[in-house]
């Protein structure tokens, strides 16, 4: 395992988790020596601001059977030489042109060879004793093949916000319209619900994540965690920097193709539900407001 000693000094004006030395209230015990391999694959183009978080936070979570691989995109600033300042502690690493984060994250995949398997964009981190709780949860024999636990969104000027998650079903996922709770950085799963679900979809660059889930929810489901096991910098740059307007306008424009055969009863329940949260009730508010507007005019 790795320790803070091991690793180079942190910046200067670095504090905190994991710039300094934080154990988790869960420390490995001898028999955690025998939990399956956990594959952590980290994508990462021009995010150095951010990337030696990311990867110290996992070097340092003093998991016992880790392989960790870094997939570089080719970065013109800082980020291959802060990777290379981690080699020694990376399990495979490679900076060259991709196709975008989809197909980085599927050429990691390509290199894992862990029981159990997650990614970490380079603007995330683990906090102390994430891949400890995945480890045990999805270990051999726990009848668990996926999980899915908290973020913490984590703002420029230092403040955060819970972002709950949950898995309520197949049925409940489609939906939604009615919150999403399922936080990419914060989701693990084994191997053998990732080879019958397939990689990622790498047509899809915002709700590759959300593909996933969908295959993964066929053969299994997930496991609720009650415990924060990501944390997400939220900022201009990030591909949800938007509020993730972006993100939930293409959950819609693809929606549909999830719900199976327009002959099943439950496409059109699901077609009703999404029309009604986005169409009907929008107009009735606006019919309602203008209609307010009239008769006070009157």
């Amino acid at each position: 395992m790795i320790s803070i000693g091991d690793l180079p000094s942190a910046p200067a004006g670095r504090s905190g988790w994991p710039w300094e030395d934080e154990v988790s209230d869960e420390t490995p015990g001898r028999s955690d020596f025998l939990l399956p391999t956990i594959s952590v694959i980290t994508p990462s183009f021009n995010q150095g601001r951010y990337l030696e978080q990311t990867i110290r936070s996992v070097l340092l979570q003093r998991y016992p059977n880790l392989e960790y691989i870094v997939i570089d995109g080719g970065s013109t600033d800082e980020s291959v030489e802060i990777i290379e300042k981690y080699a020694p502690w990376i399990s495979y690493r490679v900076s060259e042109k991709d196709r975008g984060q989809s197909h980085a994250i599927n050429k990691g995949f390509a290199k894992a060879g862990g029981k159990i398997m997650c990614w970490l964009n380079s603007d995330d981190y683990y906090p102390p004793g994430t891949l400890l709780t995945a480890g045990k949860l999805l270990a051999d024999g726990s009848g668990n093949f996926a999980l899915a636990g908290h973020c913490l969104k984590v703002y420029q000027d230092g403040s955060s916000v819970l972002l709950e998650g949950r898995y309520e079903g197949r049925r409940r996922l489609f939906e939604f319209w009615k919150g999403y709770q399922m936080h990419q950085p914060a989701i693990f799963w084994r191997r053998e619900a990732f080879e019958k679900a397939g990689g990622l979809d790498e047509k899809l660059h915002l709700i590759m994540d959300f593909d996933l889930w969908a295959r993964i929810s066929r053969h299994c489901d997930f496991v609720n965690v009650d415990r924060v096991l990501a944390c997400c910098n939220y900022h201009d740059e990030a591909k949800t920097g938007d509020d993730y307007r972006r993100y939930h306008a293409d959950l819609r424009r693809h929606a549909t193709s999830y719900w199976g055969s327009i002959l099943n009863p439950e496409f059109w329940r699901l077609w009703y539900s999404m029309t009604d949260h986005f169409t009907i009730q929008p107009g009735i508010k606006r019919l309602k407001s203008v209609l307010r507007k009239h008769l006070k005019g009157k």
